[in-house]
């Protein structure tokens, strides 16, 4: 009980220092909201272990790969702001930009958000849907000519970047 008190304090203090206010008001507002999140927090909790626990990757695994991520991440970042550098300069006349579905498989819900917001943060790509039922992704990008090249590069990065931290 301790603990689900610590929550809601933490999370009205976040909240607090966010808005940048002490107000009785606004006080009340990160009481509430936090109990909401905490409440809802369980209940997805709950939904999660009744479909089975995730696969078993020790914690110390998982964090090795974080600098990995952050590392391709920003390589991923630094690749797509030059795309759309030289797309905005002189834009191809053979590119067609488009939808490309991307297969992720049953991943778990943390590692399909996870994935989507790394794909997302790049600026020559943006997450338009993720379908974690039929296990696919639906990316939009500036040249969508060769699908293919496009799913093996967000697989490939997949593999290599994330996978380790969010299995």
């Amino acid at each position: 009980m301790a603990g689900l008190f610590a929550r809601i304090a933490a999370l009205t203090a976040i909240y607090l220092l966010a808005l940048g206010n002490i107000h009785p008001g606004d006080i009340l507002d990160g009481v509430v909201l936090a109990v909401i999140l905490v409440i809802g927090g369980r209940f997805v909790l709950s939904l999660r272990s009744a479909e089975g626990p995730p696969p078993a990757v020790s914690v110390p695994r998982r964090l090795a790969g974080v600098p990995a991520l952050l590392g391709g991440t920003l390589v991923d970042i630094a690749r797509g702001s030059w795309t759309v550098a030289r797309y905005c300069l002189r834009p191809p006349a053979e590119a067609e930009p488009g939808i490309v579905t991307v297969p992720i498989g049953r991943s778990s819900p943390g590692s399909a958000t996870a994935w989507g917001i790394r794909v997302g943060i790049a600026p020559d790509s943006v997450v338009v849907g993720v379908d974690e039922q039929q296990g696919h992704m639906l990316v939009h990008v500036l040249d969508a000519r060769d699908p293919e090249a496009v799913r093996v590069t967000q697989l490939d990065g997949y593999e290599r970047r994330q996978r380790r931290v969010f299995p």
